[in-house]
């Protein structure tokens, strides 16, 4: 048996309970008082190690509560451009608003996203806002530039977190430190191991006492454990069930109001297409009353 190799993903809590333990060893064991000024080294540097993640941490938070504020100010103003289209269009100018604006999407779909692909979809909006021709909704054309601006910059800070928290996991000096960790562990591990070979006293496991393992019985799961397990999923069960009853009722929701928007358009189209008839008719008529 050897020290186990430690992975990149392990808790930070976790390896301190590793570094620890066998720190406390090898202070308690003369023959292994070498090992004392490295793992020492090791626990120093852990702490380090933790206010970086800490930091970064703060700067994921930080990013993600920018991000939901944005997006939380961006789906209130695509619900009120879709309104105010509603309400200021009709016909086929509708239609052709409505799908430069939301791209032939009902708008709770539009809005699903956090920032990401809705922030995408409206990236033009400003633009389409300012030459639509539609007074209320020309108007909003500052604000959808201001709106989108900032979630451009809150989408950029999630960006710039994530990729500082990849770094530090994957080539950082997280992942360095772990490779420090493992290489101590496993030199310490063979210099350890020598011993029961120079001393018969020894027993042949001496090594492997320096590092820790949990005993099997910690590992086993208890009923009551279980049972908290369960009812901690059926929470999260209900939760899902919530969330798909309401995007569901969403969906029905859009889905009645495009039937609605589509009836209009259809009526509109039907009564421009009377006028038209009854204008030619009473054309015709005229043409020949005064023949």
């Amino acid at each position: 048996m050897s020290a186990r190799i430690l992975a990149y993903r392990i808790g930070l809590f976790t390896l301190l309970r590793e570094l620890q333990y066998t720190l406390s060893r090898a202070k308690q064991e003369p023959l292994a008082a070498g090992y004392v000024p490295v793992f020492q080294a090791l626990r120093d540097e852990w702490k380090l190690i933790l206010l970086e993640e800490i930091d970064i941490l703060d700067s994921l938070a930080q990013a993600q509560a920018s991000v939901n504020k944005a997006d939380e100010g961006l789906d209130a103003f695509a619900g009120r451009v879709s309104r105010i289209t509603d309400e200021s269009t009709s016909g086929h100018s509708r239609k052709q608003l409505r799908s430069a604006l939301f791209k032939n999407k009902p708008l709770a779909k539009f809005r699903r996203p956090v920032l990401g692909g809705q922030l995408e979809l409206m990236s033009d909006w400003a633009e389409t806002l300012a030459k639509c021709g539609v007074p209320a909704l020309v108007a909003l054309a500052p604000e959808a530039e201001t709106l989108i601006a900032a979630g451009q910059d809150a989408e950029n800070q999630r960006k710039h977190a994530q990729s500082t928290n990849r770094d530090f996991r994957d080539v950082g000096t997280r992942k360095q430190f772990l490779d420090k960790v493992n290489a101590a562990r496993k030199e310490a591990h063979g210099g350890l191991g020598k011993l029961p070979f120079e001393n018969l006293a020894l027993p042949r496991d001496f090594a492997d006492g320096f590092f820790y393992s949990e005993s099997p019985r910690d590992e086993e799961e208890t009923i009551d454990e279980v049972k908290t397990s369960i009812e901690e999923l059926q929470a999260q069960l209900e939760e899902r069930q919530a969330l798909l009853a309401k995007l569901e009722a969403e969906a029905e929701a859009e889905a009645r109001a495009a039937e609605e928007r589509l009836a209009q358009v259809q009526a509109v189209e039907e009564l421009e297409a009377q006028a038209k008839a009854l204008l030619e008719k009473a054309a015709a008529l005229k043409a020949k009353a005064r023949t």
